[in-house]
């Protein structure tokens, strides 16, 4: 391996280089570039420029958060087709449909004791929980690799499971799906804990999204999670372009989205 090759950060770069983020990278690396070289120094614009494209080309991207908004950004300007990241493109999903009924869904969770009902609302039982964090805090420290092979053994069907963007793209026989390191730490986390209940695996697999939003700690860092928007969490989400000022669930300390609120 050579001494280039050891600078690299392989996550985003060689065969893992997102495109979009790459074009957009490059795009503000030289509009700053051009910027200090108009009021400032020529020179400085050049340096900018050079910096950044350094880091573009050793990094992947030089902007904090570009996985998260540049295929989406793309996709928005109509530009998606021409790498690969087109408006039909299905990665972007978020959640892991099972195609079960919400009451059937709920009356299970309910009568495996791993959620409860009280006059306030509902809650995640103690058990639950405490089974639920604990995976989550393991899965927390793994690297993506076995993340995506948690993934793909938790899953109550075959699927290819492969870190991309930041996240994880999941191929099944019926769905084609990309989730977030956060989501998918939380997703496996809720089928292993609700199936060890006795739960039917395909309403364990409908209750990954609805459970993500009963987290009281980031599955990324394990950080503190509040209620807040698109706008004000770092991490943003796969479909902030569409709607920037979302009501998440995010961390306070990474700004990892766990969970986006639906309109109703």
């Amino acid at each position: 391996m050579s001494v280039i090759d050891t600078l690299k950060h392989s996550e985003h770069t060689g065969e893992n280089r997102c495109l979009p983020c790459t074009a957009v990278n490059v795009f503000v690396v030289v509009l700053v570039g051009l910027a200090l070289g108009v009021v400032w120094l020529p020179v400085a614009g050049f340096v900018a420029v050079a910096v950044g494209a350094l880091f573009v080309y050793f990094w992947g991207y030089v902007v904090p958060g570009t996985p998260s908004f540049a295929p989406p950004l793309v996709a928005a300007v109509g530009l998606g087709g021409v790498f690969g990241h087109g408006e039909d493109d299905t990665r972007q999903s978020e959640s892991l449909d099972a195609n079960v009924s919400p009451d059937v869904m709920l009356s299970t969770l309910l009568n495996a004791d791993v959620l409860v009902e009280d006059e306030d609302g509902l809650f995640l039982t103690d058990d639950a929980r405490g089974e639920w964090e604990e995976t989550m805090a393991t899965l927390r420290t793994a690297s993506d690799e076995d993340v995506a092979d948690a993934v793909a053994s938790a899953l109550p069907f075959e699927a290819t499971v492969a870190p991309e963007f930041d996240g994880f793209s999941i191929d099944g026989p019926s769905m084609s799906v990309w989730l977030s390191r956060p989501q998918a730490i939380a997703d496996v986390a809720t089928l292993y804990t609700v199936v060890e209940r006795g739960v039917d695996s395909m309403v364990a697999l409908a209750a990954t999204e609805p459970m993500r939003m009963f987290a009281d700690v980031c599955p990324e860092c394990g950080g503190p999670v509040e209620e807040t928007t698109t706008r004000n969490c770092c991490g943003g989400t796969a479909g902030l372009h569409d709607s920037p000022e979302h009501d998440v669930l995010g961390c306070v300390d990474c700004g990892a989205v766990v969970y986006e609120f639906h309109e109703e």
